[in-house]
């Protein structure tokens, strides 16, 4: 039943993972794996508090789980919370110093409260951990390109990685460049 929920995932029919994933819970309800994605679907779903009460029993059962602490960073950004999610993501990144996902949020997190140094910095080593992460270097391109002043030829560069990794193009970042083109003239 788990690859069904997973396929399912992979389909983006999230009604159906969760339906197979509480079928799961039936069976076995302190798998922490099962409760931690059950978790991510209501997360996508936007359904929040029930998202929240199978990541916390996830974490109850695996504390030290990198990726449902990883869940609740999401959670906590989702619900505005960003120092619990500032918390959480820090935890995640020193469980799975690896993941280049986490890096990433942790970077818009840190952003969102006008953190900019850190959130440079999460955004980074999202890149090193994984050149081709293109949410990250899209994340750097807005980063540069609104400084104070704009760095745009770096701006660019992380632009043009995150388009050849295959993040969509970003309207906001391009209106930002002929902006500052139009300046420039």
């Amino acid at each position: 039943q788990m690859n069904l929920a997973e396929a399912y995932i992979g389909l983006k029919d999230y009604a159906k993972a969760e339906e197979n994933y509480l079928a799961i819970l039936r069976q076995d309800e302190n798998n922490a794996y099962t409760h931690a994605n059950l978790g991510a679907i209501q997360l996508e779903m936007g359904r929040l508090d029930e998202a929240e009460k199978h990541i916390q029993k996830a974490l109850a059962v695996a504390p030290e789980d990198a990726y449902a602490v990883s869940l609740l960073g999401y959670l906590k950004f989702r619900q505005e919370k960003y120092d619990d999610a500032i918390g959480a993501l820090n935890r995640a990144a020193k469980l799975n110093p690896q993941n280049a996902d986490i890096q990433n949020y942790l970077g818009v997190t840190l952003s969102h409260k006008g953190l900019r140094g850190p959130a440079e910095q999460a955004f980074r080593k999202a890149v090193v951990l994984d050149n081709n992460h293109g949410g990250a270097h899209n994340n750097l391109a807005v980063f540069y390109a609104t400084e104070n002043p704009p760095n745009i030829p770096l701006a660019r560069f992380h632009y043009q990685k995150a388009l050849a990794a295959g993040h969509p193009k970003n309207p906001d970042v391009e209106k930002l460049f002929a902006q500052k083109e139009a300046a420039a003239k």
